[in-house]
């Protein structure tokens, strides 16, 4: 299963993606956003492909009644929690979702994959508007049943 996981885009009413990031967005059979989308447009735009599972960022006050602060769902016999990641702190996330085997975090703009204690983590950083590097960023995420989750980060020249 191919993922394409996302977080803090940021978009106003007009946005504009690079074809690399489009291709992505239409070649993964799921698209994960950890939440700020902070308009309706991209949501709508990413939730037209039906693949979108998406949570609620702190600055999507336009999305507070569509969308939950976290999800919890099962791909592959493993276990994923989403959140945006703005009511805990990436260090001590492994210790909220106990339970689960991937857990996915936006919010800081930073983009990382780590595991800590047979939790893999991973943040992909902001697709519009990194703080912490020179590109913006997304990861791709491989899963197969039986086989040990591949994650990669890719990044983008800014500008999106």
């Amino acid at each position: 299963m191919k993922i394409m996981v996302m977080s803090d885009t940021h978009f106003r009413k007009d946005f504009f993606i690079e074809k690399s990031v489009m291709d992505c967005i239409l070649g993964s059979d799921l698209i994960i956003h950890c939440g700020d989308f902070t308009s309706y447009e991209f949501f709508n735009f990413l939730e037209s492909t039906g693949k979108l599972t998406a949570v609620l960022g702190n600055n999507d006050f336009r999305l507070q009644e569509l969308l939950p602060y976290e999800q919890n769902i099962s791909l592959e016999n493993y276990k994923i929690s989403v959140t945006h990641g703005h009511t805990c702190s990436s260090e001590t996330v492994h210790l909220k979702y106990t339970d689960s085997d991937i857990i996915i975090i936006g919010h800081t703009h930073h983009p990382s994959v780590e595991e800590f204690n047979g939790k893999l983590i991973l943040n992909p950083g902001s697709l519009t508007w990194n703080r912490y590097c020179d590109m913006n960023s997304f990861i791709m995420l491989f899963l197969e049943n039986g086989k040990r989750p591949e994650a990669r980060i890719h990044y983008q020249n800014k500008g999106v």
